[in-house]
């Protein structure tokens, strides 16, 4: 596989995200899936997509794929976590936000950490709320 090809999918689908054509990019991944079947950041960036047209379970699934293929995907660990604070699943939310807390803090990545604990805060005092 050709990195440059995997590059300049990932540059389509990241302007077509930007201009919100969310189908076409979900296209475009599919592409890139068919070329490159292991790579992670397309299910990612499926996952991004559904999640924006609202498809909570095929965000879901996109989510779960990117994982399978790169356990240190913290950001599909986080977006993973809010499908299931969408669809009112509290528990595996703060599990896969708290998973994402774990990668974040091992890459450094300190405005992403406190992003997750803002949520896992959030989320918790909501699981309270609502039990």
């Amino acid at each position: 596989m050709n990195d440059d090809i995997i590059r300049e999918y990932y540059l389509i689908i990241k302007n077509k995200i930007s201009s919100m054509n969310f189908n076409s990019a979900i296209a475009s991944a599919d592409k890139l899936l068919a070329y490159a079947p292991s790579d992670s950041q397309g299910y990612y960036y499926k996952g991004v997509c559904n999640f924006a047209l609202e498809k909570l379970e095929e965000a879901e699934d996109a989510y779960k794929k990117a994982l399978l293929l790169n356990s240190i995907h913290a950001k599909a660990y986080f977006n993973l976590g809010v499908v299931y604070y969408m669809m009112n699943d509290y528990d595996n939310a703060l599990i896969n936000i708290g998973k994402s807390l774990i990668v974040f803090s091992k890459q450094r990545e300190l405005d992403s950490k406190k992003r997750c604990i803002e949520a896992l805060n959030f989320i918790q005092t909501e699981r309270k709320t609502f039990n």
